[in-house]
This record gives C-alpha cells, sequence and structure tokens, in this order.
C-alpha cells in the first residue's frame, strides 16, 4: 500500500464473532509495527432476543473506539467506518479485536489497513 509515496505493508482480515466474552482479532498485531485501519465495515448477522452490545478494540481488553447497543428483535444493522487514506492508528504492537457479550448476538466485521 502506498501512503504518501512511501510503500508500507497491507494488513486486512475478515471474522465472525459467535461468542460471548473472549476477543478475537480482526487483524493481528505485529510487535514493533503500528496498525493503521483505513476501512471497516460491520453487521449484525443474528439479531439477539434481548439488548446486545458489540465493540471492537484496540488489543485484546484494549480501549474500545466502537461500540454499539442493540435493542432485541432490532432489524439488521451494517455500519462502515471510513478512516480515510492516513487510516486509525492503533496503539504500537496491537490489532483489531471484536468483542460481543452473548453468545446469541453475531458479529461479522472486515478491515482493511497497513502497518507502518
Amino acid at each position: 500500500m502506498e501512503i504518501r509515496g512511501r510503500q508500507y505493508t497491507a494488513a486486512q482480515g475478515i471474522v465472525t464473532h459467535t461468542g460471548a466474552g473472549t476477543p478475537v482479532a480482526v487483524i493481528a498485531g505485529v510487535t514493533g509495527k503500528t496498525l493503521h485501519l483505513n476501512y471497516i465495515s460491520i453487521s449484525f448477522s443474528d439479531m439477539p432476543t434481548a439488548t446486545r452490545t458489540g465493540k471492537l478494540t484496540d488489543g485484546t481488553g484494549g480501549t474500545a473506539f466502537w461500540h454499539q447497543e442493540l435493542a432485541a428483535n432490532n432489524t439488521s444493522q451494517s455500519h462502515t467506518l471510513d478512516f480515510g487514506e492516513f487510516g486509525l492508528t492503533l496503539t504500537e504492537g496491537n490489532g483489531l479485536f471484536v468483542e460481543t457479550d452473548n453468545a446469541d448476538f453475531d458479529l461479522t466485521v472486515a478491515a482493511l489497513g497497513y502497518y507502518k
């Protein structure tokens, strides 16, 4: 990936999180590198029977930079996060993780970015 005339290693990932509690990596972190996220697509693939939350975090157990609560029996939703050419900068060495609060809530996340 080229940014300002320099080449960087592209990073991409897609995952469906179907369990509660344990964060799942969408894009793994790399020691000594910083992940910059350009584009994230999020969809709720299974509607909950009660109010549920999903979030994207900077590393496992890290800071949630996207947090969404969905009411019971709500219609399907999807979100697109576009951070532009330079991207959203995560903490050095950290990756992008997705987490849900209950097993009956499926969240699918696709992300594109680069390591610098």
